[in-house]
């Protein structure tokens, strides 16, 4: 159960923003403070929000407390969490990359291996019959392996 807020001249709300219609908060106006994160909302958009916090991953909640009389934001203010121990509005956590992207990496990863495989195979279509179907002698012959061919520079 959350008890209201009224807004005076002297609150340290007056002037801030409804966390879900983003109009200031103005004098007489009833203010919830989310018990989560400590946004503040108008009554009746914290209403209309089916009772609950509109801050990004926030999952406060309560039904307000209709037959209590309502309290001052000076004491309201005193029931705020720390900002040392909790954030005002929580943030998903960042991914790297999103599924289409990682798809489309695969997908280029893939291409760029059968690009090569299918170079080096028309390459080597292209040798045989140059040397072995034609006869055509248009480079030195490996029969001794790379490494001889290497060590006589």
């Amino acid at each position: 159960m959350i008890r209201p807020i009224i807004i005076h001249k002297q609150s340290p709300f007056l002037g801030e923003e409804c966390a879900l219609c983003k109009s200031p908060l103005s004098p007489g106006e009833e203010i919830v403070i989310c018990p989560q994160d400590g946004s503040r909302h108008h009554t009746q958009c914290w209403q209309a929000n089916h009772n609950r916090c509109s801050a990004y991953g926030c999952t406060g909640q309560g039904e307000l407390i209709t037959n209590a009389p309502a309290m001052t934001a000076g004491a309201a203010a005193d029931a705020l969490p720390d900002a040392e121990t909790e954030t005002a509005v929580r943030q998903p956590i960042p991914r790297f990359l999103t599924l289409s992207q990682g798809c489309l990496i695969i997908a280029i990863a893939i291409a760029i291996v059968l690009v090569a495989a299918g170079c080096f195979g028309l390459w080597a279509i292209a040798d045989y019959i140059m040397i072995d179907v034609l006869g055509w002698q248009y480079r030195a012959p490996l029969a001794n392996g790379l490494i001889p061919l290497f060590l006589s520079f």
